[in-house]
């Protein structure tokens, strides 16, 4: 049962001082704000609330004044998450209604119902399914950055409730190094990227407020122009072996990776449909094409590409015979790349790159017969570095290295040039794979 007390003038450094009662709990009114009161349990937890009457619901008098009803509570907030200035706003709000005759108690568990109802998971999949799907072709990555990185976080938490703090702690956690001391910068870059978005789509509605994520800076996420490095022969050479010496489905996909300079998910997510000849292509002049039976190629879907828009990578003969090699399961359009019968894509890259720099390291001790030899770090992304560089080497323009590392065109080029140069990416990624095949064997 609560004690009862004076009323007091409340002060921020009044209620943290203030000490919780031996048993039970107490109460104290606020001098400054009739109706705001602070409830305080022998366990020191300390509750603001407003107790207020309304009139006219205990009837009319004789003489026709309003009588006050019964006494009614609100329960606004625990201190210090409920600040007592927010708290005073809050209970005069009430009372103000109240003195007019509302109770404020239908309209707020109103607001309390929509609140819970908006939650992030919830207001997510609503604009996965009224916007993205409409307006984005890469909808599915939207929805998978979502679903991986931001609803384990927030998913039941009410969409209005999460706040500027709650967006940096969050990019912060994706930004902590991983056991391979690397730092999923693109990610958070690509999490903060969709989520202003839905913010802003939110904010339209009315479902929030404010976007929580608007100008937010984060200096962390800038794209580092010097990120990426490329390998030496004998790194190659080494990384190469190693990959040889892991089992599928990593091995392979990292043989894969090397030989055709393409991004990580673009053969870890490829699927056996996404595999075809020459002569399945939907461009008639190289479906016609003598020896287009004979010749394979990625088509990677615009729904799972980072241009947005669909990606052909050739298959030289070297990386067409690593693709006959790997397992066949039923139907079409099993993963290539799998732990679970082709079901599901691969996962597990961190275990698997520590794995690939231990077999790598093994073989550059080997071959040197130095047992203290190291092997300078290196990330995925410099395969594609390094097919760049050594395509430049080759003796291969720059829009020719763009196109087989699919990097979009700028400018002029991507107004007026719709040359697809895929012949020239033919021709450039056979050279490349002998060039590899030279070097590590």
């Amino acid at each position: 049962m609560a004690e009862t007390s004076t009323k007091r003038r409340f002060t921020e450094q009044m209620v943290q001082r203030l000490n919780p009662p031996k048993a039970g709990r107490a109460e104290y009114a606020d001098a400054v704000c009739p109706g705001l009161v602070l409830r305080v349990t022998d366990r020191g937890v300390k509750t603001f609330s407003v107790i207020y009457k309304v009139p006219g619901e205990g009837g009319v008098s004789q003489h026709g004044r309003l009588l006050r009803g019964r006494q009614h509570r609100i329960t606004l907030g625990q201190w210090p998450v409920k600040g007592l200035s927010d708290a005073r706003d809050e209970a005069r709000g009430h009372m103000q209604e109240a003195l007019a005759g509302r109770d404020p108690r239908p309209e707020r568990r109103a607001q309390h119902l929509i609140r819970h109802s908006n939650t992030f998971e919830a207001v997510a999949k609503r604009y996965i399914d009224q916007h993205a799907k409409q307006e984005l072709k890469n909808w599915k990555t939207v929805q998978s950055t979502f679903r991986l990185h931001v609803e384990p976080e927030w998913g039941n938490r009410p969409l209005r409730d999460i706040r500027r703090a709650d967006v940096h702690a969050l990019l912060d956690d994706l930004l902590e190094p991983d056991e391979n001391d690397e730092r999923r910068v693109g990610t958070a870059r690509e999490v903060r990227k969709h989520l202003s978005t839905l913010f802003n789509w939110a904010l339209d509605r009315e479902i929030i407020s404010e976007n929580p994520a608007h100008k937010l800076r984060r200096d962390d996420l800038a794209k580092n122009a010097k990120a990426g490095r490329k390998l030496s022969d004998d790194e190659l050479r080494a990384v190469w072996q190693g990959a040889a010496a892991l089992e599928y489905p990593f091995g392979p996909m990292y043989q894969l990776l090397v030989l055709t300079g393409q991004r990580r998910g673009e053969w870890a997510g490829a699927s056996r449909s996404e595999v075809k000849p020459e002569s399945e292509l939907r461009d008639k002049d190289l479906r016609e094409a003598v020896g287009a039976r004979e010749r394979f190629v990625l088509e990677v879907p615009e729904a799972r590409y980072k241009g947005g828009r669909d990606h052909l990578v050739p298959l030289s003969g070297q990386a067409l015979a690593l693709f006959t090699k790997l397992p066949e399961w039923k139907g079409n359009d099993y993963f290539l790349f799998s732990t679970r019968g082709g079901k599901v894509a691969v996962s597990g890259f961190s275990k698997a790159k520590a794995d690939l720099d231990e077999e790598a390291l093994a073989v550059l001790r080997n071959r040197t017969g130095d047992k203290k030899a190291e092997l300078a770090r290196y990330r995925v992304h410099d395969f594609r570095v390094t097919c760049e560089s050594r395509l430049a080497d080759l003796g291969f323009n720059q829009e020719i290295r763009d196109a087989v590392l699919g990097h979009a065109k700028v400018g002029l080029q991507k107004l007026y040039n719709k040359h697809e140069y895929f012949r020239e990416k033919r021709q450039a990624l056979e050279a490349y794979a002998e060039h590899v095949l030279a070097v590590v064997q």
